[in-house]
């Protein structure tokens, strides 16, 4: 293929709530890049939301126009020289959005097993940024441990303890549906927030996955004295305080962002589903098309779309817009 004439359409938000497709040259490659051709996306709505509506409370003052999603698929369609490990015709896991093609450092493209569905080959890189955080408290098998939310940051925590062989692992979820589905994802017990008012003490470690400060607070009075929370969602939403129980449990926090070897990580995902089939795929409670994603983000925004997470569909690689 030609590199010089090649073109990516991109999804860039040029204002909040305003989203377009900009096509524009590919860069040229060089000798240790790869052309991955996306075959499939993901929206990772706690994170892309916020910064859909600019109200991520991460990113102060806003900035447009930004570049929109982190979680890609695709087939590699030209290698540099100097590339060993991935071919032609691979699939690759990548980081680079909403997007139709892109150039990525060979050494940051992931090559995708042939057994694996794009939806599951998806989830190694969310699931890598929550096994940080695990990897941070240590957990051990016996060990009762709380999550708080069950969106697919919660959920991706459920399926780490689990194949870690922790195997008192509770979920606190408002929602029945995702509820379900943490029951369907091997959680001990799953609670509605409401039944545990009554309750406290009865936890060793806590995984805070919901940005809510009142689900936070009752996570803290659930911890037992001397208890380790990591808050795993990124705080976008809204501001995480410390309760009384904080001081008088002497509770320890830590907080956990990004991955922490991704190609170390998916090798291991790829490897303990093999051995340990779990139906992640349930996480993607949506699919679309390329072309539908602005309707999308506006329906999440404005509420006629409740989603856990999407799954996105290039066709031929092209969004069709």
């Amino acid at each position: 293929m030609s590199t010089t004439t090649s073109s990516s359409s991109s999804l860039m938000l040029t204002a909040p709530r305003t989203l377009q497709w900009i096509t524009e040259a590919l860069p040229e490659p060089g000798s240790g890049d790869v052309i991955i051709q996306t075959t499939t996306g993901a929206i990772s709505i706690g994170t892309e939301l916020p910064q859909y509506l600019g109200t991520n409370r991460s990113i102060v003052p806003p900035h447009y126009p930004r570049m929109t999603g982190y979680e890609s698929v695709g087939r590699v369609v030209w290698c540099g020289a100097k590339i060993r490990g991935i071919k032609v015709g691979d699939r690759a896991v990548a980081f680079y959005g909403h997007r139709t093609q892109a150039v990525v450092p060979a050494s940051s493209a992931i090559p995708v097993p042939d057994d694996f569905s794009d939806a599951l080959a998806i989830l190694a890189i969310l699931s890598c940024d929550v096994a940080k955080g695990v990897r941070r408290l240590a957990p051990m098998p016996e060990q009762p441990i709380a999550i708080s939310g069950a969106g697919e940051i919660g959920l991706l925590t459920l399926f780490m303890l689990t194949a870690l062989g922790c195997y008192q692992v509770d979920v606190v979820e408002p929602l029945p549906e995702r509820r379900e589905i943490a029951r369907r994802l091997g959680a001990h017990a799953v609670f509605a927030p409401g039944e545990l008012m009554n309750r406290s003490d009865d936890y060793a470690l806590g995984f805070e996955c919901s940005s809510r400060d009142q689900a936070f607070a009752q996570l803290q009075r659930l911890m037992r004295p001397q208890g380790h929370i990591c808050i795993l969602a990124d705080g976008n939403l809204e501001p995480l305080t410390l309760t009384p129980a904080f001081h008088h449990k002497e509770l320890s926090i830590v907080g956990s962002s990004d991955g922490w070897d991704y190609h170390a990580h998916a090798a291991w995902y790829f490897h303990t589903l093999r051995r340990r089939p779990v139906p992640l795929e349930v996480l993607f409670d949506r699919q679309v098309r390329a072309a539908d994603l602005p309707a999308t983000f506006a329906g999440l925004a404005d509420g006629s779309l409740r989603c856990l997470k999407v799954l996105v569909q290039y066709p031929d690689g092209l969004t069709g817009s």
